[in-house]
């Protein structure tokens, strides 16, 4: 028996937690899935002072005492409202976190959990404009598909699609073609124009040059190949053979350039961003997309608040003349909410670093 299915943490107990409860079922149990849970006893030490937090900590039972100095405490009791956030914000690195009972915690990957909040409300959005146009109501998880969430979670941690917006993700997913290769395989030939990028699902692959005398390197499933050309539009500087028989997924130069260098969404540094609220003459607002309970529990003075799931009807309450900056705290889904706004001819800008 698994760690979750022993203390009960299933979809419907954690859609009860911000930001999860953003998240559609499938898409949930995907994050769940890839989660892991650190038991504790009465008197351990979970954080000593001057931690990192590398993970979103959900505390789903026990009761946690946070130490500053030599008289500062306070304590977080699982099922406190504050506990159905991560508790991230309330351990500082200065902290000392000690176990007051037994109890446990759950551990998200922050990037897993962000990207699936983008993908999420992406096809929420693509079904309400499917649903506007057919007069139907349509189910994001009928879009969903297992392996591609996976092979997207590895495929966007690749610096050369770190720029791509969310909302094009559904675009991203059709425009793929799974191909089935055989062992011997001659998938890239030096020498020859760039015509695809590759995704190594399953199988194995050698890169060679120099007709195949040297090998560059054995390529295993989840490797990408095949950008160089496509970025520099040179041609192939190795070959790429199968070893053995498998399956590739690979994307057209159109599209790949397209979805890569044509992005809606435009970035802006803090330091920027200070600099263009210094000019009298700039009118800006700034704007969070996040849900009313992140919002809530981590407000921002001078912001204003449209949840995602709300801005495509709240759009007649923007001003046009402002430029909008979307808070990084919204992550990928404010690249969304760029792309929303631009597409209805809105000056934006996502705030970065």
């Amino acid at each position: 028996m698994s760690l979750q299915s022993q203390y009960n943490i299933t979809e419907k107990t954690m859609a009860a937690y911000s930001p999860l409860d953003q998240l559609s079922g499938t898409y949930l149990n995907e994050v769940l899935k890839k989660a892991k849970v650190v038991v504790f006893d009465s008197g351990d030490i979970l954080f000593e002072k001057n931690h990192d937090l590398d993970f979103y900590y959900y505390l789903l039972k026990g009761k946690l005492s946070i130490k500053k100095g030599i008289l500062l405490s306070k304590t977080i009791k699982a099922k406190s409202d504050k506990a159905f956030h991560p508790i991230n914000t309330l351990i500082p690195s200065e902290a000392t976190v000690k176990a007051q009972t037994d109890g446990h915690l759950l551990l998200i990957d922050p990037e897993l959990l962000d990207r699936a909040l983008a993908w999420s409300e992406s096809n929420t959005q693509g079904d309400a404009d499917q649903s506007a146009s057919q007069g139907a109501v349509a189910s994001s998880d009928q879009h969903f598909d297992e392996a591609y969430f996976d092979w997207m979670t590895s495929l966007l941690e690749f610096p050369l699609f770190l720029n791509l917006p969310p909302a094009n993700i559904t675009e991203l997913f059709e425009k793929f073609e799974r191909i089935e290769v055989e062992s011997g395989q001659a998938i890239i030939k030096e020498g020859d124009d760039g015509d695809y990028f590759y995704l190594l699902i399953s199988g194995s692959a050698k890169v060679a040059v120099g007709g195949g005398d040297t090998i560059l390197a054995t390529l295993k499933p989840g490797a990408y190949f095949g950008e160089d050309a496509l970025v520099s539009s040179t041609v192939r500087s190795a070959s790429v053979t199968m070893s053995d028989a498998g399956s590739l997924a690979r994307l057209d130069k159109d599209s790949f350039q397209n979805l890569l260098h044509n992005p809606l969404v435009r970035y802006i540094t803090r330091q920027d961003y200070q600099e263009k609220l210094a000019d009298s003459e700039h009118s800006a607002a700034l704007l969070d997309i996040r849900s009313s309970s992140e919002f809530e529990h981590i407000p921002f003075p001078d912001c204003q608040h449209i949840p995602l799931n709300e801005l495509r009807a709240s759009l007649a309450l923007l001003d046009k003349s402002l430029t909008y900056y979307l808070t990084e705290e919204g992550g990928q889904r404010s690249d969304i909410a760029a792309h929303i706004l631009s597409q209805n001819q809105f000056d934006v800008f996502v705030l970065r670093g």
